[in-house]
């Protein structure tokens, strides 16, 4: 009897000692460890505890992160959101609970790894993304955006040089109610942008990541008040039954101009060695301003009065007929 007594208490002691974490540490790991609400960007993570605590630290990071070098969070529950992940990548969380007794945190839990979705169920994406066409959407500092079917909480607007790597470019947050257009501003002249954009919404996270949209800003005006004229283009050319030649021409105004000069000088010539025709016709017919056989450059430019002229748009070459 004795000696089973002593069998039965040793087991005791044994199966207490394994109770504890190898370590010595007397505060439970928590365990269960889940995720749901997956998203493309977002996900609620969840897991057990054997006490009651409001304190709990999460790290997670890419699958393969080292801990240590992870996101820490910091949470009164056992269950916490996080946001701003990447689609479709694989993702890895630890947990442990801060144990008010023992005064110390437990050990990290094992690793859960779970993987984000490639779109958001939640989250419808924008539609018919692309560059404005009026007038003055590209400058050589801005340039204007729209899409159809923002969100009710926003969208987000993404940009960076030609190439960029989506996550370390510049980001817009537009925060009206379905928005559909956007002036980016602050860029490079005569550079060539990507533009990408996305729904925000709300606790549903994002959407996906809509784009490239490629388009490049203009070069630097010679003058800063009195902006380039564009679409500088030839329109007609031909000859009248009594022989006269006739050119039409028409471009358009990027801030509301409405008088410029045309400027014609002989092929491969520098400007300001030819003619100017001043006109605040748009189109214009120049009739007899050609020699049959002979090249031409034609070039335009806006007239701002006090604030000068734009500078030189063109050349456009012709043949007179």
């Amino acid at each position: 009897m004795k000696k089973l007594l002593l069998i039965f208490t040793l087991s005791l002691v044994l199966f207490a000692c394994s109770s504890d974490s190898s370590d010595g540490n007397s505060c439970p790991t928590p365990e269960s460890l889940d995720v749901n609400s997956l998203t493309n960007t977002t996900a609620s993570l969840y897991w057990y505890t054997d006490i009651q605590s409001s304190l709990y630290q999460v790290e997670y990071g890419t699958f393969g992160f080292a801990q240590g070098s992870g996101t820490i969070l910091t949470v009164p529950e056992n269950s916490v959101h996080v946001e701003d992940l990447m689609g479709n990548t694989q993702y890895t969380y630890y947990v442990r609970v801060f144990c008010n007794e023992s005064g110390e945190y437990s050990n990290w839990s094992t690793p859960y790894n779970f993987v984000t979705l490639n779109n958001n169920p939640y989250c419808e994406d924008p539609e018919s993304f692309n560059v404005r066409l009026y007038n003055d959407s590209v400058s050589h500092n801005h340039i204007d955006l729209s899409w159809s079917n923002g969100d009710f909480d926003g969208s987000e607007i993404q940009y960076g040089i030609e190439g960029f790597t989506l996550g370390t470019g510049s980001t817009t947050q537009l925060t009206t109610t379905y928005p559909s257009y956007a002036r980016i501003s602050n860029l490079n002249p005569d550079t060539s942008y990507d533009f990408y954009v996305r729904n925000t919404c709300g606790n549903n996270g994002f959407s996906t990541w809509i784009g490239p949209v490629t388009h490049s800003t203009l070069e630097e005006p010679l003058n800063a008040n009195c902006l380039d004229p564009f679409n500088f283009t030839l329109n007609q050319i031909y000859t009248t039954s009594a022989g006269s030649d006739v050119l039409v021409f028409s471009w358009e105004a990027m801030n509301g101009e409405s008088t410029w000069q045309l400027h014609k000088v002989g092929y491969g010539q520098p400007v300001g060695t030819g003619t100017d025709i001043d006109t605040s016709y748009n189109p214009i017919q120049l009739t007899n301003h050609t020699y049959s056989g002979v090249v031409y450059d034609f070039y335009v430019r806006a007239y701002c009065g006090t604030d000068g002229y734009s500078d030189w748009v063109g050349p456009i070459t012709v043949t007179g007929p």
